[in-house]
Parts: C-alpha cells; sequence; structure tokens
C-alpha cells in the first residue's frame, strides 16, 4: 500500500509537525504499507529531517501561507497516485492566512472528486472553540468560514479525531458515518522516575494566547511567597502564528524563571527529567493536548485546567489536578499539593505512565493503517 501523508513536519515547528514526526515513525512498522510519501512544507532551517526508514520518502512541495505552493500538493498527488491520501490538518495548518488555510483544506474535497480514497485527521474542531480566546473575531463571517471548512473536511470518506467527543459532535450535527476516534497517541520513558526534590514547575509548548502563561506566572509569585526555592521552566518557542507572544514575558526578568527555547525531540528526556510537575494552565483547548500526552509519557504529575478536551483525558485513565481556568489561587494550590506531597506525585507518575503505555505510538499506528485498509475495501 502507497500513502500520501500531508502534514506540516521537522524541522518546522508547531503546527502538527512533531505528531507528524511520532505517526510516520510508527507507521514505517506496519507491514501493509510499503511506501510513505511526505508531501511536508518547505524549511529555512539548516537542520534538515532525514528518513530513517526506506519506506519513507520527504517531499517539501508547500509553504505556509503561500496559495500557489499549497496547490502543488495536487500535482504531487496526481503524480504519484498513492492508494490513500491522508492528510494530517487542523484549521490552521497551512499558515496564518485564512485563504491559504481555506485551499489547503480545500484538496481534500479535491482528492475525492478525483476519486481518491481520502483519509483526513483533524486536530482541531472550529465549531467547538471560543473564538476571542484564539484572538479571532467570533463574526458570522468567521463562523461561515469555519462551518465551510468542517464540510469540506467531512467530504473525507474518514474522518479521524482525536478528541472522542468531537467525533460525537460531528456524527450528531452531520450524520458522517465515516468518523473514527484514534487517541493521539504517546512515547513511553518509564526510566525517568521522580527525583522527589518538589523543586521545578514546567509548562511546555509552542507559546499563544491560549496556554495561559499570564496565569501561570500570576500563580508563580504567590508561590514564591509561600516557597522561595521553587523554580519555574517555560520550555519552548512561540507558536508561528503569535512570533512575538514571549517577548514581554522573557523582558520581565522574574526570579527563579528559566526559558529554554524550543526542545528538539531527541532532548525532550533531558527537559522533563527535571520537572516535579507539568503545568497546563490554559484558557481555552483547540483539541487534544500533546503536551499531556509528552508528560504522562515521561510519567510526570500534572497540573491542568478543567476543560472537557482535558477532563476527557483523566476520564479515559490518566491522572491530572484539574483546576477551574482563569484560577491563580486554586492553580497555585494544586501545584504545591503536587510538589510537597510524594505519595500523591508517585502515584500520579505510576497512573500516567500506564495512561501513555494504553496510547501508545504504535497502537495508533495500528488503528490509523486498519483505517487505510477499510478505505481500500471502498
Amino acid at each position: 500500500m502507497r500513502v500520501c501523508f500531508v502534514s506540516s513536519y521537522p524541522p518546522n515547528h508547531a503546527r502538527l509537525s512533531e505528531y507528524a514526526q511520532n505517526l510516520v515513525n510508527a507507521l514505517t512498522g506496519r507491514p501493509a504499507i510499503d511506501t510513505l510519501y511526505l508531501l511536508v512544507d518547505k524549511s529555512a532551517r539548516s537542520e534538515e529531517v532525514l528518513p530513517q526508514d526506506p519506506k519513507v520518502k520527504i517531499l517539501r512541495v508547500w509553504k505556509a501561507d503561500n496559495l500557489l505552493s499549497v496547490l502543488s500538493v495536487m500535482f504531487y498527488i496526481l503524480k504519484l497516485r498513492p492508494d490513500v491520501v491522508h492528510f494530517n490538518v487542523s484549521f490552521q495548518s497551512f499558515g496564518k492566512n485564512k485563504l491559504t488555510n481555506v485551499a489547503g483544506l480545500s484538496l481534500i474535497l479535491l482528492c475525492r472528486l478525483l476519486g481518491f480514497r481520502v483519509l483526513a485527521g483533524v486536530h482541531t474542531l472550529g465549531e467547538k472553540a471560543d473564538l476571542q480566546k484564539f484572538h479571532q473575531k467570533d463574526s458570522f463571517l468567521n463562523r461561515a468560514g469555519i462551518l465551510m471548512a468542517t464540510k469540506i473536511i467531512l467530504s473525507a470518506q474518514t474522518v479521524v479525531v482525536l478528541v472522542r467527543s468531537y467525533g460525537d459532535f460531528l456524527k450528531k450535527r452531520y450524520g458522517h458515518k465515516g468518523v473514527q476516534y484514534i487517541p493521539h497517541g504517546a512515547s513511553v520513558d518509564p526510566h525517568l522516575k521522580m527525583n522527589g526534590n518538589g523543586k521545578v514547575i514546567l509548562i511546555f509548548g509552542h507559546m499563544g494566547p491560549h496556554k495561559g502563561l499570564p496565569l501561570m506566572f500570576e500563580a508563580f509569585e504567590k508561590i514564591r511567597k509561600e516557597k522561595s526555592n521553587i523554580k519555574l521552566v517555560v520550555a519552548g518557542s512561540n507558536h508561528p502564528n503569535f512570533p512575538n507572544y514571549l517577548e514581554d514575558f522573557v523582558k520581565a526578568h522574574v526570579p527563579n524563571v528559566e526559558f529554554s527555547g524550543y526542545v528538539p525531540q531527541k532532548k525532550l528526556g533531558s527537559v522533563f527529567r527535571i520537572a516535579d510537575v507539568v503545568v497546563l494552565p490554559y484558557n481555552a483547548a483547540p483539541g487534544t493536548s500533546g503536551v499531556f500526552h509528552l508528560a504522562c509519557g515521561y510519567g510526570r504529575p500534572i497540573v491542568a485546567s478543567d476543560l472537557p478536551e482535558i477532563r476527557e483525558l483523566v476520564n479515559d485513565g490518566a491522572s491530572a489536578i484539574l483546576v477551574p481556568p482563569n484560577d491563580a489561587d486554586a492553580l497555585k494550590n494544586a501545584i504545591l499539593k503536587v510538589l510537597f506531597n510524594k505519595e500523591v506525585a508517585l502515584k500520579m507518575s505510576e497512573q500516567n505512565l500506564n495512561f501513555a503505555q494504553s496510547e501508545n505510538w504504535g497502537a495508533v499506528a495500528k488503528a490509523y493503517e486498519d483505517a487505510y485498509l477499510s478505505l481500500l475495501r471502498c
């Protein structure tokens, strides 16, 4: 079976590139897949990612916010004539420009009209988002655009969602019989034991307005008044849609705060090794949290905002202390509970490792392989 996989991809950051790399690495181990053509975004970065498996062919054929380069994806699909086309997308996969994103998503519909078997793995649902929290106007025009984008995505025979409730929503509202839930996936490293120091808080990811960084700093100021030896590590870079977001936080020079910048895949363990708790103080979630799954895979306790997408992970077996969004006192108290109660921290650590094992990348890759094979039988 020959699969075209359309996505952002490292060394580019965000826009699902890290997810794509993990999934592709796992898909190479599936016996039904002979070749994976990665139709991915061009990169200006020097640290080019080379394929680690002869099954993988990387073709850098499009560029974010470039309408014509996005259309070149269709040229390569027509040239390669794959058995399945897999789009790994969100509502902002193709850049900041709304027109480019609509054009990129429209490739799903175009592939269907041309007779290709199409799977759309969609990470976000605009209809479930609070637009203002993502610095978007909640206008009729934006809502109409979101509705159109949703309809385009649903033109795929198979639509994979990473949040179970999103699947329920799409089935109920649109009656699409090909909607399927597949978990996010997690890498498991049981060797990163809790150090028990109780001194390091980690907030991790591509930083933008919905990540709750101001709330984290407010809660951290309260924590420092009670425990002066606590350290906060902010690991990650600006989200490409908010390229200067971290500047004011860095310039503030808050004591005991360290900014580590972007963390490549091979150095993730060194960052999570020092963390006694991972905090997700989000005020909104555009989909399931990759950071949550990372923390579980490294056996870290988690404190997070009580949002439906995160609560679903806890209901599925993960461990996290959930606090009301935008409540600095509740966030402070939850963090201190984890940092200074070793029994609680160790129990959470073990539970999160078990959860990550149940959603490991190998199991996720098999689920996608099964979905591809189902498409071939259509």
